[in-house]
């Protein structure tokens, strides 16, 4: 009979998992293990975790943070695909689809048919309808892969505030998959910021912190916008606060696959008309604003209001 349970996650504290470290690079392969010491659940686009290495050699030792784009248990993803939870039974059916050759020629057409998987990452809907459980699967691996490496090209571009406003990417991964690279995961390695996120302020942090923290967050996203990024998904949980009130607070902004870099527009007014309709500022802002009920005054930028004035009152 067919297996229709849900796999157990091997994402769970006190589990080992091992890593092909594809970054920095070496003359042979190299294959790493670390221990999962945290998760952090729900898993979204991706499963994040913290896990702890020991490869001094490598520039790799203690506690690091993992992100695994791993189409399996992208829960939030699936559910906004509207495509089902995954189960073994599933998977025997998508490697069957790969091992016929199928999947190959499935994600070569998404990678060419706009009409499949277009500028936004949006696939046609009345298509995607007529999919198989394979097909979904296939297409659930190639949008895992866009997000990752959209992920790593924006940190390439944050080069300069890794570390300081941003988290530093270590290397990049991959999980080997039971099949062929259809089935690989991939992820990143990325500095462990222990903290609490910016939206749990109130929480963790003393009221007169909360508006200099606010602000520094703010700040992060005109920093992140001036290496020509447009981060599409900026909410109060992309922001991670360390520190405490005697040593002060620090802001790392994180998580960019659904980014797009201001290569991808086609000039100036075609940049600055998306950056105003999507708000990077006012997304951090607006809500913080309401969540602290006067603990934190928002202060439109110049910049955002200058937007506003160009981009807002048309029409």
């Amino acid at each position: 009979m067919p297996n229709q349970q849900p796999a157990t996650c091997p994402y769970v504290t006190g589990n080992t998992i091992t890593l092909r470290l594809d970054t920095p690079c070496t003359q042979q392969p190299t294959t790493i293990t670390g221990q999962i010491t945290q998760v952090f659940e729900p898993f979204t686009l991706s499963s994040a975790m913290v896990i702890i290495l020991d490869y001094p050699s490598l520039g790799l030792g203690g506690e690091v943070a993992l992100k695994l784009f791993d189409r399996r248990f992208a829960t939030q993803f699936r559910e906004d695909e509207d495509i089902e939870p995954w189960t073994l039974d599933i998977e025997t059916q998508y490697l069957d689809y790969i091992r016929n050759g199928s999947a190959a020629a499935f994600i070569r057409k998404l990678d060419s048919d706009s009409t499949v998987d277009g500028d936004d990452g949006e696939e046609d809907e009345e298509e995607e309808g007529t999919w198989t459980t394979s097909q979904n699967e296939a297409y659930l691996h190639h949008r895992m892969r866009n997000l990752y490496e959209t992920e790593v090209e924006v940190y390439h571009a944050l080069k300069e505030i890794q570390g300081k406003h941003v988290p530093r990417l270590y290397a990049c991964v991959t999980v080997a998959g039971s099949a062929n690279e259809y089935t690989d995961i991939p992820g990143v390695l990325l500095q462990y910021v222990r903290g609490f996120q910016l939206r749990d302020i109130a929480a963790h942090a003393p009221r007169d912190a909360w508006q200099g923290v606010c602000e520094e967050a703010i700040s992060i996203v005109h920093r992140v916008g001036e290496k020509g990024v447009l981060n599409k998904d900026v909410k109060t949980r992309s922001f991670i606060v360390s520190g405490d009130a005697g040593e002060g607070f620090r802001v790392f902004m994180i998580d960019f696959a659904l980014c797009r870099l201001r290569r991808e527009y086609r000039d100036d007014e075609d940049w600055w008309w998306w950056k105003a309709l999507q708000d990077e500022e006012g997304a951090v802002g607006f809500l913080m604003q309401k969540y602290l009920k006067g603990g934190f005054v928002y202060r439109r930028s110049e910049l955002y209001e200058k937007l506003d004035l160009e981009f807002k009152s048309e029409g």
